[in-house]
């Protein structure tokens, strides 16, 4: 069996941080409040970012999102608020019929040893990019 180097794990970390973005254009991302949003916006996502909107109860701000979207990306922070809101959404939005995805939150939960939070992402990402030899902008 292959022994899988740090490189390894790094590429297929940014190899994932590079699909999101991807699919990003086609699907929204829901994050917790505007500080998550800029910090995406840092690492180069274009597509549509929603911020969770605290004046509103979880099972109204999922309504909602069902009337417009069938499915999206969570992607909220790895603290103990932000597990149980990822899995308060996800309960209430497939009640809804709406498709979560939060492969990458769960990729990211891994690594929570050198993040917590959505706005640390692009400090992260940019170090390993520059310990790495790797471009973040594609």
């Amino acid at each position: 069996m292959r022994n899988v180097s740090v490189r390894d794990n790094v590429e297929r970390v940014f190899k994932s941080l590079e699909d999101l973005k991807e699919r990003n254009k086609s699907v929204p991302i829901i994050v917790e409040g505007k500080n998550d949003v800029k910090a995406l916006r840092k690492l180069y996502f274009e597509g549509e970012i929603l911020p969770l909107h605290s004046r509103m109860t979880i099972e109204r701000f999922s309504r909602n999102l069902s009337r417009e979207y069938k499915e999206v990306i969570l992607l909220l922070d790895w603290d103990s608020k932000g597990r149980r809101l990822t899995s308060s959404l996800m309960r209430h939005l497939n009640s809804y019929d709406v498709r979560t995805d939060y492969d990458f939150w769960k990729l990211c939960f891994s690594m929570a040893s050198q993040m917590s939070n959505v706005e640390s992402l692009p400090s992260v990402f940019y170090r390993l990019a520059a310990e790495n030899g790797i471009s973040l902008r594609t």
